[in-house]
């Protein structure tokens, strides 16, 4: 039932029509649970929180994740991506996840943690860079991932 949820919830984002005006465009952290309240259907949103925390974030990467990364971050209209860049997100994929973690504990009244979020990618792109360097410095261009994944907190 939950793999149900889960796509339901990716399909129906992508099949929204989804504003394009700079006004509609989110520049904090709550203007975006705000935003994403009132362009997701309720059922989805209920389906969303029902969810388990990392499941919510994963299963939306693809719906309201690439909307997310695609419409707030990569057209320059908002000043979020900015905001989740000091707190330690690396890449576009970092905060479009830290938006959805915390829309995810926004929904089921826990803390946000923004900063331990950003903790963890932050030492997770020290990590992965670490590996990188270490394949390097034995001639390989093969390397592994941190054996940790984001966000944490």
């Amino acid at each position: 039932m939950r793999a149900f949820r889960a796509v339901v919830v990716s399909l129906v984002a992508l099949a929204l029509p989804w504003p394009t005006f700079a006004s509609d465009v989110p520049n904090t952290i709550e203007e975006a649970f705000a935003f994403l309240s009132k362009l997701l259907p309720p059922s989805e949103v209920a389906a969303f929180k029902q969810l388990p925390e990392q499941e919510a974030s994963v299963v939306s990467y693809m719906g309201v994740g690439m909307y997310i990364r695609n419409e707030w971050f990569r057209s320059g209209r908002s000043a979020l991506p900015a905001q989740l860049q000091a707190l330690g997100a690396q890449h576009i994929d970092d905060m479009s996840s830290m938006v959805l973690t915390s829309y995810w504990r926004h929904l089921n009244g826990k803390p946000l943690k923004l900063e331990a979020q950003g903790n963890c990618f932050r030492k997770w792109w020290q990590e992965q860079n670490r590996l990188i360097g270490e394949a390097k410095t034995k001639g390989s261009s093969a390397h592994g991932t941190p054996r940790f994944s984001c966000p944490g907190g």
